[in-house]
């Protein structure tokens, strides 16, 4: 089966009621007939934040049919080589890191990832394929 890693920007969408909420429900639930549904230790810290307790942060994702997927050696190594090629090229932004780990924990250990676009994705992993409300499964 394959996977769909699933970005902290989706999820805190969905949790917080935001407008674009039902059409991300609607796309994991798409998305979740043909893949396996995975979020990071970093998307599960970021999006622990918004619980009062782990029991409620996990209810919330089982609840959704999410599973949490470790970042491998693979992916890590990854998110380090293209964080040092951004800053070489002059990129500025020091805490974008859990993002480049979010991103190659996709790129190693799924074929795709549910994200709002944010421009550096499709810049340093161009070979991801990003699942938005408005791509097709």
């Amino acid at each position: 089966m394959s996977a769909v890693a699933v970005d902290t920007s989706v999820l805190l969408a969905i949790f917080k009621g935001e407008p674009r909420d039902e059409l991300w429900l609607e796309t994991l639930q798409s998305a979740a007939e043909a893949a396996s549904l995975l979020v990071s230790s970093i998307v599960l810290a970021e999006v622990r934040l918004f619980f009062p307790s782990d029991e409620a942060c996990r209810k919330a994702l089982r609840d959704l049919d999410l599973k949490h997927s470790s970042l491998t050696e693979d992916a890590s190594l990854l998110a380090g080589k293209i964080f040092r090629s951004y800053r070489n090229e002059g990129g500025r932004r020091t805490t974008i890191l859990p993002d480049f780990l979010v991103a190659a924990h996709a790129a190693t250990q799924a074929e795709s990832l549910a994200t709002e676009d944010r421009g550096y994705l499709r810049a340093y992993f161009p070979n991801i394929r990003l699942l938005t409300p408005a791509t097709p499964n």
